[in-house]
């Protein structure tokens, strides 16, 4: 009897500890003229509804009447690990760190159901020579996609880069693999994109291409183009459009990356032998094209149960 009190005491005490360490840990935001705790949840991306009442405990000491609070004070932000903030973060590589994809946005955008929970996307937009110098510009298709898949509960990795020297794609895969790692059991799917030469003001071909030695990646690939073809190709005729890597740098790419891949190009004068789609080239509407397809290959795919 001895024995269970002491390890319910011990119990007790490791879990105000915990709690003591967690709380030590946890943001904080400094209330300003016109805040209450539903626009400073709704600015850090916060669900209201799940974490308002964890607000008001964290914070019960420097409320007034409940819930009002005093501008200049300093207030705790409850851990919120699926945020949008949390969930939705840009990587960038050679020493840039992490940052959420959205910061100021963050109170604009809104969940709007939770079809992909258990997702992981990685998207990288890619100039062929080597990935992208950027800071997430705000009308970007990788950008436009991330609002899409977070707004259905996925998370999502936009990876650029902030060196001088253009990286080639291998440079990313010990990145991408650790994080694989870290999300062993959830569906993840990476997107590569070549954007370019991308002409809002002109239809651009698209070109969609997949690892031959990937099942995934051929169905992820073939998804992606049922929806870019839509009424414009046949059905029958989809297969006509789906590409393979033949080049030596994706192909050793696509090898020791650890997440089902595709390539789509955009832009680019194509070879005579090769078909395309000719799609409206404003990058919101391609956003949507790719994260459709991605909904489809998901919503398609079956998962084996534990």
């Amino acid at each position: 009897m001895t024995f269970i009190k002491n390890l319910a005491v011990s119990l007790l005490v490791l879990t105000s500890i915990e709690s003591v360490f967690s709380q030590k840990n946890l943001e904080t935001v400094v209330a300003k003229n016109g805040d209450g705790i539903l626009s400073i949840l709704r600015n850090e991306g916060i669900d209201i509804a799940k974490y308002y009442e964890q607000f008001l405990e964290l914070n019960e000491a420097k409320l007034s009447n409940g819930s009002r609070l005093a501008i200049g004070e300093t207030y705790v932000i409850p851990h919120a690990p699926d945020s949008f903030k949390n969930r939705g973060v840009l990587v960038q590589i050679g020493n840039g760190g992490e940052r959420p994809i959205f910061d100021e946005e963050l109170a604009t955008l809104r969940r709007k159901d939770s079809s992909l929970i258990n997702t992981v996307y990685y998207l990288i937009e890619h100039d062929g020579v080597g990935t992208r110098v950027q800071s997430a510009p705000k009308d970007g298709i990788a950008v436009n996609m991330a609002r899409r898949l977070l707004q259905s509960g996925a998370r999502v990795y936009l990876l650029t880069s902030e060196a001088k020297d253009s990286l080639g794609l291998i440079d990313y895969v010990g990145e991408i693999n650790k994080k694989y790692l870290k999300h062993n059991g959830d569906y993840q799917r990476l997107v590569v994109m070549n954007v370019d030469e991308v002409n809002p003001k002109t239809k651009t071909d698209v070109m969609v291409y997949h690892y031959a030695e990937s099942e995934e990646s051929k169905r992820f690939a073939a998804n992606i183009l049922k929806v870019f073809g839509g009424n414009v190709v046949k059905q029958g005729s989809l297969e006509d459009y789906s590409k393979v890597f033949t080049d030596f740098k994706s192909i050793a790419f696509a090898k020791n990356i650890l997440p089902p891949i595709t390539f789509i190009n955009m832009g680019s004068e194509p070879a005579d032998d090769q078909k395309t789609m000719k799609v409206t080239a404003n990058r919101e509407n391609i956003a949507n094209l790719i994260t459709n397809g991605i909904l489809s290959d998901y919503s398609n795919t079956e998962f084996e149960e534990n």
